[in-house]
C-alpha cells in the first residue's frame, strides 16, 4: 500500500494512532498522515507537539476530547 507517499505492509490502521511531531515534520506531512490514518480505519489520531500541545482528530475533524482517554492532556502534560 502506498498512500500519500508512505508505504506500509499493514492494510488497516489501529483504532488509535499517535504521531509525535519533530522539528523536521512539515504541517503538510502531518495533515497527510492524519488523513491516511483515518482513511485506513483509525477512530482517533493524536498529534503531540513539544510545546505541550495535543491535537485530537476524528472522522468529524479536530475535536477537544478523546473517546479513548478523556483526561489525556492532563496525563501527558503534567
Amino acid at each position: 500500500m502506498d498512500t500519500f507517499g508512505y508505504a506500509t505492509p499493514y492494510p488497516k490502521a489501529p483504532e488509535l494512532c499517535v504521531e509525535i511531531v519533530s522539528p523536521s515534520n512539515s504541517k503538510q506531512e502531518i495533515t497527510e498522515k492524519v488523513e491516511l490514518y483515518l482513511a485506513k480505519g483509525a477512530q482517533e489520531v493524536w498529534i503531540v507537539y513539544d510545546n505541550n500541545r495535543l491535537e485530537i482528530f476524528t472522522h468529524t475533524g479536530l475535536t477537544d476530547n478523546s473517546n479513548f482517554a478523556s483526561t489525556i492532556r492532563e496525563q501527558i502534560f503534567r
